[in-house]
């Protein structure tokens, strides 16, 4: 455990990490005054066409702040939606989320973003009712929303022997969201303290039950990282917002966030362009400066920036020419690893769930086993529901019930398809998924909605190879690289090229949201500077 503590530790400087978890956890690390004044001290726009490649909330971020200030701003979307994972689609009458479960907006920076952009007032914001409810093999405990206390007594209740170890690692967690939250980020010593810790680590402080830390580290699946590889300090920002303020979505679907950013976009004159795919970054001169973006219809869109809100991976390998590059950031960045990818099921049930009033429940049984934790099969992996009706009336056509079934899904298992899938044989690409889809259902037919297969009016199934499809990302990945790799920083080694994405920043909303802010900022320093 110590050396893979060591591990962490000397692969994430201490400047960069705490900015990436301050970024990650709170408005208060924010001087909100900012990206004014660099805007007034840049000075007209007009002279400093944009491109941003692709319309992720990165981008729409990115865009919607530079529209704002008068850049003509460009934004090229390979798809015909905005969003990126942040959008939807509609099978019959059903229309499905792609990836928002739950996220922490009101009271966070989200909400900063959105009201400085003007738009947060357009936007509606619900609590999900529970944090999360757990059922394994032995237990069933639910964790109350914006409830640290209610938090420690559920689990004192299920685990009466571990009584003091449950209020001394949350009381620790509430420690550090008040010291991120009074100004102390960086001298808080309980922050300082848990920097030095993987979460396991932190854990094993305080609790042995093994079910116990399964229930404490529950959220580890929205982050990608077994207990052993995560950082204590991270969890402890990230997973302490929900516990206190709970965690929300955006009604009616997480679109509605795209589709007011991309308003913004076009109602400042920017410019979106879908269905369109980006083919080469153009240069010119000695010094490689950028010239503007060609597409795959050959034409050329003028830009002296390029916000890249893509796969960074593809980004460097397809998209600029190799000797605008040095090699060895072509070296670093062939270290940094992509995240997991995920596995989904979409079901339209032909009838309510009135008998489960839970939104939010981790179903793992005796034979699972968490791919965090070297499972490969998804099938015999926990597993993730939401039951998108208990968030409000309304959310699926009258009588009638919307739930996703999730777990994280390691690339290798599908890599044999891949071939087959992209030149449209997918029998038994199908097949499998199938498969696992049937696994699924089983267990939450089992522990949790009996007679469910009966139920089923419509179900769609994504797998990494639907998210290659649809986002570019490689090896599907939902977070962009590993969040034990160090956070690439938003200037690039490339004059005028800036990252804004969960390859940069990490994966979530709220991450990628600041992406967007901050490649933005670093752009209108540059343009003041006058370095592009």
């Amino acid at each position: 455990m110590l050396e893979t503590n060591n591990f962490l530790y000397r692969r994430l400087s201490r400047r960069r990490f705490l900015h990436t978890l301050l970024l990650a956890g709170s408005a208060a690390a924010i001087d909100w005054r900012t990206f004014e004044r660099m805007a007034e001290a840049a000075g007209p726009g007009q002279d400093h066409p944009v491109v941003v490649i692709g319309a992720g909330l990165g981008g729409l971020v990115a865009a919607a702040y530079l529209c704002k200030h008068g850049f003509p701003v460009t934004v090229i979307e390979m798809n015909a939606v905005p969003g990126g994972y942040a959008s939807c689609f509609e099978r019959e009458d059903f229309v499905f989320d792609v990836s928002l479960h739950a996220t922490v907006a009101e009271h966070g920076m989200p909400q900063m973003i959105l009201s400085e952009l003007g738009i947060w007032e357009q936007l509606d914001v619900v609590y999900t009712p529970e944090l999360c409810r757990i059922i394994t093999s032995r237990e069933d405990v639910t964790l109350p929303a914006k409830d640290p206390e209610g938090v420690k007594q559920a689990l004192v209740n299920v685990f009466p022997h571990e009584k003091r170890g449950i209020h001394g690692f949350y009381a620790q967690m509430e420690q550090v969201i008040d010291e991120l939250w009074s100004g102390q980020s960086g001298r808080g010593a309980m922050m300082a303290n848990l920097e030095k810790l993987s979460l396991e680590e932190w854990m094993r402080m305080h609790v042995t039950d093994p079910e116990l830390k399964h229930c404490m580290a529950i959220f580890c699946g929205y982050y990608g990282l077994c207990p052993e590889r995560l950082n204590a300090l991270f969890y402890a920002i990230a997973t302490g917002e929900y516990l206190v303020h709970g965690g929300q979505y955006y009604k009616t679907r997480s679109r509605d966030l795209s589709r007011a950013l991309a308003r913004a976009i076009r109602e400042n004159g920017g410019r979106i362009m879908f269905n369109t795919q980006v083919e080469e970054i153009c240069f010119s001169g000695k010094q490689g400066r950028i010239t503007g973006v060609k597409d795959t219809g050959n034409n050329i869109h003028p830009a002296s920036a390029v916000i890249a809100n893509c796969s960074v991976p593809s980004l460097f390998s397809s998209l600029i020419p190799e000797q605008q590059v040095a090699s060895s950031y072509r070296k670093k960045l062939n270290r940094y690893a992509p995240s997991y990818s995920s596995v989904i099921v979409w079901l339209g049930l032909n009838r309510p769930l009135d008998q489960v009033s839970n939104y939010g429940i981790d179903i793992s049984l005796d034979n699972d086993k968490s791919i965090l934790n070297g499972q490969t099969d998804p099938a015999r992996s926990g597993i993730g529901v939401t039951i998108y009706d208990n968030l409000f009336q309304g959310y699926s056509p009258p009588g009638k019930s919307t739930l996703s079934i999730m777990t994280l899904s390691d690339y290798g298992h599908w890599q044999p398809f891949e071939e087959d899938y992209f030149k449209n044989q997918k029998t038994a690409y199908y097949k499998e998924k199938e498969r696992i889809a049937g696994c699924f259902i089983n267990k939450v037919q089992k522990k949790l909605i009996p007679g469910l297969k009966d139920m089923i009016e419509v179900m769609e199934v994504g797998t990494p190879l639907t998210n290659i499809y649809y986002t570019g990302n490689s090896k599907g990945a939902i977070y962009g690289f590993n969040r034990d790799e160090p956070q690439l920083e938003v200037r690039t080694p490339v004059k005028g090229l800036y990252l804004a994405s969960a390859w940069s920043h990490g994966g979530g909303y709220t991450p990628v949201m600041m992406a967007g802010r901050e490649a933005a900022t670093a752009l209108l320093g540059d343009i003041g500077d006058k370095s592009i």
